[in-house]
């Protein structure tokens, strides 16, 4: 059974969490016929709430959200760390702490965009299933189709970002005096070198510096070079586990609520029924003694 379609498709409950209509404990003769008049959607609506109440639904979303959005934070961290402390600029080049600054945010940018791109297509493609139910259910009907359209829109978007901005730059720079390009270097080299001889910024790349040159640190280094290249991957990797191991502990818990209020149905109804029939009996019963 799968749990996507009864909440894409059948209903729409993310924000109904209420199980009053099931509650057999509190009040086992509240809305009774209701409930033995429930159709089947009905019944899987409500074992979907009752899902996402006992499987902390939000939590799990919320976890994955954490991981995808640290991802940046890790790629920075690895750029500044990891790559060689130099940026070239026009005229000039940047050294130190500057420019593992530099790397950092230009790792963490890059980073944010693919993120950006990839958060901006799935929301589209959200936004067309709200919008049209053919297109909803082509997407739920076929999802390895629906992954790689999204995949090969994802890497269209890329390129013809790049191929935009490299000619939007290729543009910019035809118009750009190049005594501006030197005056722009040197201010910037300016205030890297500020930056550089800083007190705070010294002494903490200094600390840094004689802890990567202790000896007792150099087995682990490997270990944490590796650890912190794959960081990102790293990441998406545990929010992709985590929503694959959260999706099935959810269908194994909604084909056991969907089984339980239907077993509950079926009770209702059959004590339902005997009810009745006494109750038909006793008018019978009592007409009888009123005829005779």
């Amino acid at each position: 059974m799968n749990i996507n379609q009864i909440n894409n498709i059948n209903f729409n409950s993310r924000s109904d969490k209420d199980l009053t209509p099931y509650n057999p404990r509190k009040n086992r003769r509240h809305n009774i016929d209701t409930l033995i008049s429930m159709n089947d959607n009905e019944v899987r609506r409500l074992a979907y709430i009752k899902t996402i109440n006992n499987t902390e639904d939000k939590k799990h979303r919320d976890a994955s959200k954490a991981l995808i959005l640290s991802t940046p934070l890790a790629a920075g961290a690895a750029s500044a760390l990891l790559d060689r402390p130099l940026v070239k600029l026009f005229s000039r080049e940047i050294t130190g702490a500057s420019a593992r600054l530099i790397n950092g945010a230009k790792g963490a940018g890059k980073w944010g965009i693919m993120l950006g791109t990839a958060c901006g297509i799935n929301m589209l493609r959200r936004y067309m299933e709200d919008k049209s139910p053919d297109f909803e259910r082509f997407t739920n009907e076929n999802p390895f189709l629906t992954f790689g359209a999204s995949v090969a829109a994802f890497a269209g978007t890329l390129a013809l970002g790049a191929k935009g901005v490299s000619k939007l730059a290729e543009t910019a720079l035809k118009n750009i005096k190049p005594q501006s390009i030197v005056k722009f270097d040197n201010k910037i080299a300016k205030y890297t070198d500020k930056f550089n001889s800083n007190s705070a910024v010294a002494y903490i790349t200094g600390k840094a510096k004689a802890l990567k040159d202790k000896n007792w640190l150099e087995p682990i280094k490997p270990v944490a070079a590796w650890s912190l290249k794959w960081s990102p991957l790293l990441l998406l990797g545990g929010a992709f586990l985590n929503n694959v191991n959260h999706g099935r502990a959810k269908d194994v818990e909604f084909v056991k609520n969907y089984s339980e209020i239907k077993d509950f149905q079926t009770r209702l109804a059959k004590a339902r029924i005997n009810e009745l029939a006494l109750q038909n009996r006793a008018l019978k019963e009592g007409l009888a003694a009123q005829n005779s």
